[in-house]
């Protein structure tokens, strides 16, 4: 499996939009701060209300087959990425 640096994912991460002005849908995988695995084939940045890069966080959101969000905003700490569009994430 090929490998992704943190700094190169937080830059794929921050484009919310094609030039098109589609969202840009991506999978992520992120460790809960109970340890907890989480796995999401398809998401979404969003925003979430706080200062994330302040926090070292950024705003998750799922999303169904069509690339329709559902569920809430979800904050993940960029620490807690482990994989990201198939990538296993390195620091």
């Amino acid at each position: 499996m090929n490998s992704i640096a943190l700094n190169q994912l937080l830059d794929e991460l921050d484009v919310a939009y094609t030039p098109e002005g589609k969202p840009v849908v991506f999978s992520i995988a992120f460790v809960k701060k109970n340890g907890e695995l989480v796995y999401f084939p398809k998401a979404r940045k969003s925003g979430v209300n706080m200062d994330m890069k302040k926090n070292a966080m950024r705003g998750i959101q799922p999303t169904d087959r069509f690339g329709k969000p559902f569920g809430h905003p979800i904050p993940v700490r960029i620490w807690n990425i482990v994989e990201f569009n198939g990538k296993i994430v390195k620091l």
